[in-house]
């Protein structure tokens, strides 16, 4: 089972499912959510494997990759979704690794999506790190890359929540993210699609939402990701830490969560 936290708006409004970032439970969303249905929307946000809610926990027996997600969680959290809205316009709108997923299961059910929105959604590829000057830089990132398969051998799963990196992840999970960060291609053992060109085939509306104070997510980085929509609708926005009132960084926008929202819930409503 896929746990999922449904915030009901308006019968015929849009849908919004959201898929969390590497290691968040769903929980993290919430004020997200719950102000984006407050305009209107339908907001479904679901548990990622491992995470909050969810049944399974990464150890050495269970263990899962972006295929399991891609092709078992994602399309249940979309049917649910068509089931509680039947014929509403659904978008995907993702963080971070959610962005990824979202653009990936874009590119694979187009017909079935409206639109996407990418928040803090950044390529961990090394060489979108170069001149970094925050934490992450070329060589930690390419550092990471070395350290994910002993650091799996030896716990068994990922153990982010010692090294300090995301939570504890599944062997898998980190497998198909190293693949992204060596080579900046979308990768899922298990699945022989080539989910480079389903996004690039994706024709729908993009929205992108950078952060400027985003070590885990800066401009290169995003760059990354929207180059790979080909031949999607984009628009890009930014959002500064005047706005929030904080620091525009990977995480600390979700606690004023309204200014993203702001920018989602037009984006919506916009035309199809």
């Amino acid at each position: 089972p896929v746990p999922v936290a449904w915030y009901p708006g308006a019968a015929d409004k849009p849908v919004v499912t959201l898929l969390p970032a590497l290691g968040v439970a769903a929980r993290f969303y919430d004020k997200l959510a719950t102000t984006l249905a407050e305009s209107g929307l339908n907001v479904a946000v679901m548990e990622q494997r491992g995470q909050g809610d969810s049944a399974l926990r990464p150890t050495r027996r269970h263990n899962w990759g972006f295929a399991e997600v891609l092709d078992n969680d994602l399309p249940a959290l979309l049917a649910w979704a068509e089931q509680q809205r039947p014929g509403a316009p659904l978008y995907l709108m993702g963080h971070s690794l959610g962005g990824h997923f979202a653009a990936i299961t874009a590119g694979r059910f187009a017909d079935r999506v409206s639109g996407v929105i990418l928040v803090a959604t950044g390529s961990p590829w090394w060489k979108a790190f170069v001149g970094a000057t925050g934490p992450l830089n070329d060589k930690s990132v390419r550092r990471l890359i070395r350290l994910i398969p002993p650091a799996s051998l030896v716990f068994g799963y990922f153990p982010g929540e010692r090294i300090g990196f995301g939570g504890n992840e599944a062997r898998g999970i980190m497998h198909d993210w190293r693949t992204l960060a060596k080579t900046n291609r979308y990768r899922a053992r298990g699945l022989a699609e080539d989910l480079d060109a389903a996004v690039a085939g994706y024709r729908g509306p993009v929205l992108a939402v950078r952060l400027p104070d985003d070590a885990l997510a800066p401009q290169a980085s995003v760059q990354a990701v929207t180059d790979k929509f080909r031949n999607a609708r984009l628009s890009q926005q930014v959002v500064t830490a005047e706005q929030l009132g904080d620091r525009a960084d990977h995480f600390r926008w979700a606690r004023q969560a309204r200014v993203v929202a702001d920018l989602a819930t037009p984006f919506v409503a916009g035309p199809r």
